[in-house]
């Protein structure tokens, strides 16, 4: 009887740890898939169908057909490495652009999804966390009293001075693997990221 015991709260103690690690990996979900076509300018692309992400707190970020998105959300110095049409972020850099558009939440919900569906789309953490934080600070911003882009947008003018950022920002994510809040927070205080040493 004790063996049995034993055994039931074993099983019920995995059953726990597995329920809490799900829990801590639950980055939402999408609803449905991205249907787009590319229109005739060779820059744009219409979403046939809705869809949707749900964050991991249930918030819906609906995505309504007829949507027309060009990729504009995400800084364009990002493009070559990270084209805006291609990849595992592409359902939420579509998302991003959608509610960067409409302006229907806050600018710091709408990054803050960006970052949550990327990884919700097999995004490495790394990768998410870097994407997040050029978007914060090169990004568009919208509401009252705020500047239309993020402080590196004035801070870092051309494409070669925004590259080195995002080096030294994904290098300082890779070795001190911050949060999402501390990566913002960061941003927020000094608009840099410690540099590497070497």
């Amino acid at each position: 009887m004790r063996f049995l015991n034993l055994t039931i709260f074993m099983a019920l103690v995995l059953v726990a740890n597995t329920a809490q690690s799900t829990s801590q990996e639950n980055w939402g979900r999408f609803s449905g898939d991205i249907v787009a076509k590319f229109l005739a300018d060779g820059r744009n692309m219409r979403i046939e169908q809705p869809f949707a992400y749900i964050d991991p707190r249930g918030i819906r970020w609906d995505v309504p057909a007829g949507m027309t998105t060009d990729g504009a959300s995400v800084p364009q110095f990002f493009w070559i490495m990270f084209p805006p049409f291609t990849g595992k972020y592409r359902a939420a850099a579509v998302v991003h652009d959608h509610y960067c558009q409409t302006k229907a939440r806050s600018w710091r919900a709408t990054h803050e999804a960006f970052y949550e569906a990327m990884r919700t789309s097999g995004v490495g953490e790394t990768t998410a966390k870097a994407m997040y934080g050029a978007v914060y600070n090169f990004g568009p911003r919208w509401g009252i009293g705020t500047k239309r882009r993020g402080p590196g947008a004035e801070k870092y003018r051309n494409e070669a001075e925004q590259t080195a950022f995002f080096k030294e920002l994904e290098a300082w994510i890779a070795r001190e693997k911050p949060s999402a809040e501390e990566i913002a927070k960061r941003l927020d205080e000094s608009g840099e990221v410690p540099k590497t040493r070497r």
